[in-house]
């Protein structure tokens, strides 16, 4: 085989790797184009607008005029001899190679730094789950604010509940057990509510420290995290403890007096009088007279006089225990007192759990706003990270590619040689 021959064989090979480098670069001007189509610009992302003019307006442009002279370079015939056309051909492919290997590893660095700017670097943990870590820390803050904060009061209360055994009966009772369920709902309206109030915002606080936490670890885009932050903090300042939320009401203490009110014969009316002193003075009082008008030695007449009236006065004794002596529901009532006492400030200590209970309610709505928030932003930042990461890959397979023909060129060469 002649010289001749010889070149122009070895300027086929040449030739078909420059065909595979100029259809490579005819991918990537592709691929480029069809990015920049699907820039997304994301309003909480401020960085997706700034790579959007970076990429589109400069980058995209960059490459492309770049790519079409490369392509132009390559396709351009050449005139001369077989030999330096041969040689023209290698250069062409190794300039255009190296050129083009170096502008998209740029390219490719200045994707990383825009995801190293949105990204957190590591592996997500779910808010709810971050958020059910933090709660069992927040939820012992707000037990520690309500004993500090309202149970000094409930206390108080509860002392009042002492003034109770000035009464000895039912009417008595129930007026003042009254006036203490309204004593008690005025201090939950007014210095309940705003204590109340303002351990609900201690504990949205506290949240938000815990959620800026969260969003300081898996955003690292600052205008995007601002935002976050921005609109939590809006939506949480929005939520407010509803006033007036908690009554207070007594518990059912007619229960202690249903046997007061069952229906009781005269018969055990009068037994449960027995001990009484009006009873006592009154049949005392006709006894001594029986005895008198029985034993002393009074006129005819005034004896027997004396002797009835004593027999009545005493006969009446049992009949106004009867009908008229109260003197066994107020005994009766003396018994319940401590029972009717204890069930209402058992109630009355039950608003610490009641108050709590509300402010919990309340929290919900809190976390599901703020998990709402995070996940929506996480998930669209995520998105954007990923079609970063997607071009990023793209490039860099590119880049592969044409570090792979210029092997074969490499390989071609040595072979000759």
């Amino acid at each position: 085989m002649d010289k001749e021959t010889n070149l122009r064989l070895k300027l086929s090979r040449i030739y078909k790797i420059k065909k595979d480098l100029i259809q490579e670069l005819n991918l990537i001007k592709k691929d480029l184009s069809s990015a920049v189509k699907n820039l997304p610009v994301i309003e909480s992302i401020p960085e997706s607008e700034e790579f959007g003019i970076f990429f589109r307006d400069f980058e995209y442009s960059r490459l492309n005029k770049l790519i079409t002279e490369y392509v132009n370079l390559l396709e351009k015939p050449l005139s001369g001899d077989t030999e330096e056309i041969y040689y023209t051909e290698i250069d062409n492919i190794n300039s255009t190679i190296s050129e083009a290997v170096s502008n998209l590893s740029k390219t490719v660095k200045k994707i990383n730094e825009f995801i190293h700017k949105i990204s957190g670097g590591e592996e997500n943990l779910p808010f709810e789950s971050y958020i059910a870590n933090v709660k069992a820390k927040v939820n012992s803050m707000l037990d520690k604010e309500i004993k500090k904060e309202i149970k000094p009061d409930i206390d108080k209360l509860k002392e009042k509940l002492h003034f109770i055994y000035r009464y000895d009966d039912y009417n008595g009772i129930i007026n003042f057990l009254k006036t203490y369920e309204r004593e008690v709902n005025i201090y939950l309206s007014q210095k309940g509510s705003e204590k109340l109030s303002k351990i609900f915002e201690k504990y949205k606080n506290e949240l938000f420290k815990e959620i800026i936490k969260y969003i300081g670890r898996y955003i690292k885009s600052s205008k995007a995290k601002q935002k976050v932050i921005d609109e939590i903090k809006n939506s949480l300042d929005d939520i407010q403890l509803a006033k007036h939320s908690v009554h207070y009401t007594l518990p059912d203490i007619r229960k202690h007096f249903r046997d007061l009110g069952a229906d009781k014969s005269r018969i055990d009316i009068i037994i449960g009088n027995l001990e009484s002193p009006r009873f006592l003075g009154i049949l005392s009082a006709g006894l001594g007279i029986f005895v008198i008008g029985l034993f002393l030695p009074l006129p005819e007449g005034i004896k027997e006089l004396t002797v009835l009236t004593g027999f009545f006065i005493s006969i009446y004794s049992f009949f106004d225990s009867a009908f008229f002596n109260r003197f066994y529901i107020k005994k009766y009532i003396k018994q319940v007192r401590d029972n009717i006492k204890d069930d209402v400030e058992k109630s009355t200590e039950m608003l610490l759990s009641t108050m709590k209970e509300k402010i919990l309610r309340s929290t919900i709505k809190v976390e599901n706003t703020a998990i709402s928030i995070v996940n929506r932003e996480t998930k669209t930042i995520k998105e954007f990270e990923n079609f970063l990461v997607n071009l990023r890959n793209n490039i860099e397979k590119h880049i592969l590619v044409i570090s792979n023909i210029k092997k074969d060129l490499d390989l071609e060469l040595s072979e000759e040689n």
